[in-house]
């Protein structure tokens, strides 16, 4: 009952936002690929939604505000918020205070930094093929930190249609959910972490939920949550699936295709184009789809349905971790393979054809 109330909470608040923006003009800047298609809509709900997710804690998951856990990461998460909120704001003209990428970049990383630190996390334990490791605190730090800026990037990258980001994400969080209540929890007899279990379990449900409301509420869209709430959302699955006890493997099978794309992008812009591989273009999935024909339905369709299916496959694995890592290895030869086919052998258009602009 109490999610029947979490997802009425999100929904009545998320409506009354969207209502408020418009009366205060905190409108998107409609850029030129959609100029004349559509009014402006309220843009940054990102911010707002980050307050619905401190309300969901607030108001049905308050024992959860005292954990170090959850204390750790908002300390962390909020800096993200903040970098990212000075930006958009920026980027639609209600300040002029630009940050250089480099310098959001580094905030990533001390966001991070901050999260492990006044978590009280130390040191790390995860299990490959049945073999436990431990990685020292410095270690980890180093591992966390370059997991969740991939992951916050690959996201955002994959971000380029609407709604297509939050359905992703959204994935990911289902997936975190079904995994625990469905495979761990009954996988096993005994549970040394068995209050974190539950706590990623619960929060990520609350995500997975607000993902979703947000995913039909920019489908349209009726409003846009921009990086503000996507980065704030890829960071909190990065620490979720390592949290718990390492099952980041189910993870990276999941979104394999916003993963693969990440790395396909930087390697493409390094060795084929000759350029910083942070530096934006139309080269991303999306672009690259819709480069070969394809329309912004049929790409997020297609993305979303391949998540899908990759989530289903790889929960049915169960415990098999032999079985996840060939599936991981199957999916990225098919999707090297045709990308490298295509774009380099075949020299299709490998995205759209025009300067990326602020």
């Amino acid at each position: 009952m109490i999610w029947l109330w979490v997802f009425v909470f999100v929904v009545v608040i998320a409506i009354l936002w969207l209502f408020l923006c418009k009366k205060i003009h905190l409108l998107d800047k409609p850029g030129a690929d959609i100029a004349g298609t559509r009014a402006p809509v309220p843009t940054i709900q990102g911010i707002f939604v980050y307050g619905i997710f401190l309300g969901v804690l607030g108001i049905f998951f308050h024992e959860y505000l005292s954990n170090s856990l959850i204390q750790g990461f908002l300390i962390g998460g909020s800096l993200i918020v903040l970098i990212e909120l000075i930006t958009e704001l920026d980027y639609i003209g209600k300040i002029h205070f630009k940050i250089p990428p480099a310098v959001r970049f580094l905030f990533h990383c001390l966001a991070a930094c901050l999260t492990l630190y006044f978590s009280g996390i130390s040191s790390f334990q995860f299990t490959i093929l049945g073999n436990e490791f431990d990685l020292p605190s410095w270690l980890f730090y180093l591992v966390f930190t370059g997991w969740s800026v991939f992951i916050i990037n690959a996201v955002n990258w994959i971000d380029g249609i609407y709604a297509q980001g939050n359905g992703i994400l959204a994935i990911g969080f289902f997936t975190l959910y079904i995994l625990i209540k469905f495979v761990v929890f009954h996988s096993y007899e005994e549970f040394p972490n068995y209050d974190i279990l539950i706590l990623v379990q619960d929060l990520s449900l609350v995500l997975a939920i607000i993902s979703l409301v947000y995913t039909v509420i920019e489908f349209k869209p009726f409003g846009l949550i921009r990086d503000v709430w996507t980065m704030f959302l890829a960071f909190w699955l990065a620490y979720l699936s390592l949290l718990w006890g390492a099952k980041i493997g189910t993870i990276i099978v999941t979104l394999s295709l916003v993963i693969f794309d990440a790395v396909w992008i930087i390697l493409y812009r390094i060795f084929i184009l000759k350029k910083n591989p942070m530096k934006w273009d139309y080269t991303h999935l999306h672009h690259r789809l819709l480069g070969l024909g394809r329309t912004r339905g049929e790409v997020r369709a297609f993305v979303w349905i391949f998540s899908l299916v990759m989530m289903i496959l790889i929960l049915l694995q169960g415990t098999n971790s032999v079985h996840k890592i060939i599936i991981f290895v199957m999916m990225a030869i098919i999707f090297f393979g045709v990308n490298t086919y295509l774009f380099i052998i075949k020299k299709k258009p490998c995205g759209l054809q025009k300067e990326k602009t602020e």
